[in-house]
């Protein structure tokens, strides 16, 4: 895993886009895997998806696009990152990678956070992720939500996708994982709703 998604690409800057021989190089290789079974369902017969999922591989430093297909979604039409890709490019690009466990899983503070430790033998924490956190953002309440069913593994997820934002935020080009992007939309809807609420309340009493 580390051999396909540590090394360094070259000119992450440049876009496909912007470089006429880069996109024509890489186009003919997204028409030839698009043609492919082994690429998910999403991306066979689409070589305009499959070339975003080769600029992406580039940009990241990956030497193996599938690997990009495999954790890219795209959730209410924009591109997110599958909950185990942060893990996995975190691990990939850090030494003596766990997570750190504190409080009790019946306590508002149990949460975790990772710990790691740069190629320079630097150390390097994550932020914590509580289930205090978790009720306060309103991640908790929304229809549906994988924080009832599977705390412990969405906590993980999301001190991965935390520590990742913070340490290495150019693996993330910008985008949330699709856990990340769901329970944001989620408070988004609670504060709207919260908002029309107190404006209807304020104008009937008026």
């Amino acid at each position: 895993m580390n051999e396909i998604i540590e090394y360094e690409p070259t000119n992450p800057q440049i876009s496909v886009y912007s470089d006429i021989n880069l996109y024509e190089q890489f186009l003919k290789m997204a028409e030839g895997l698009s043609k492919t079974e082994v690429v998910p369902e999403s991306y066979r017969n689409k070589p305009e998806a499959c070339l975003i999922a080769l600029d992406v591989a580039r940009q990241i430093g990956c030497k193996n696009p599938l690997f990009v297909m495999q954790n890219l979604y795209v959730v209410k039409g924009k591109p997110s990152w599958s909950g185990q890709y942060c893990a996995a490019i975190v691990r990939a690009n850090f030494d003596n990678v766990h997570i750190e466990w504190k409080g009790k899983d019946d306590e508002a503070g149990y949460g975790c956070r990772v710990v790691a430790q740069d190629k320079n033998g630097n150390d390097c924490n994550g932020t914590w992720v509580t289930m205090k956190m978790v009720k306060e953002e309103g991640w908790l309440d929304k229809v549906g939500s994988k924080w009832r069913t599977m705390p412990v593994l969405m906590l993980q997820y999301r001190a991965f996708a935390f520590f990742a934002r913070i340490h290495c935020p150019e693996k993330l080009l910008g985008m949330y994982d699709e856990f990340e992007h769901e329970d944001i939309r989620s408070a988004k809807s609670v504060e709207a709703e919260n908002l029309t609420e107190t404006l209807l309340a304020e104008a009937n009493n008026n």
